[in-house]
C-alpha cells in the first residue's frame, strides 16, 4: 500500500486506462454515479473490483496452505454459482 494515495475508500496509486464494457454496464454505471452513489465511473468499478480482488488474494493463500479444490469441487461451485446468478437475474426481472 503506498501512502498518501486515496481513491474512493481504496489506498493505491492511480493510473489511467481504457477499457470496453457492455452498453448496459456503461448506462449502470453512470446512472449510479447520476444518482451520488460514486464521484465517478472510475471511482465506481474501482470500489466494486476490490473485493474481487481481495477474494482472488484469499483464495489463492487457501489454494498455496491447503491444495486447490479437485475439478469435480470446482465444476460444482461453478455450476451452484450459475444457478445462483440466474435465480438473482431472473428475481431482477421479476420471473418467477
Amino acid at each position: 500500500m503506498v501512502s498518501g494515495f486515496h481513491y474512493d475508500g481504496i489506498m493505491s496509486k492511480t493510473r489511467q486506462i481504457s477499457i470496453t464494457l457492455p452498453e448496459h454496464l456503461i448506462d449502470t454505471i453512470k446512472a449510479a454515479v447520476d444518482r451520488g452513489e460514486a464521484r465517478s465511473v472510475s471511482a465506481y468499478i474501482a470500489t466494486r473490483l476490490a473485493p474481487g480482488v481481495i477474494m482472488d488474494s484469499l483464495f489463492a493463500e487457501w489454494d498455496a496452505e491447503r491444495g486447490a479444490p479437485s475439478a469435480e469441487v470446482g465444476a460444482w461451485a461453478e455450476r451452484e454459482l450459475d444457478r445462483a446468478f440466474a435465480e438473482q437475474s431472473a428475481h431482477n426481472r421479476g420471473v418467477a
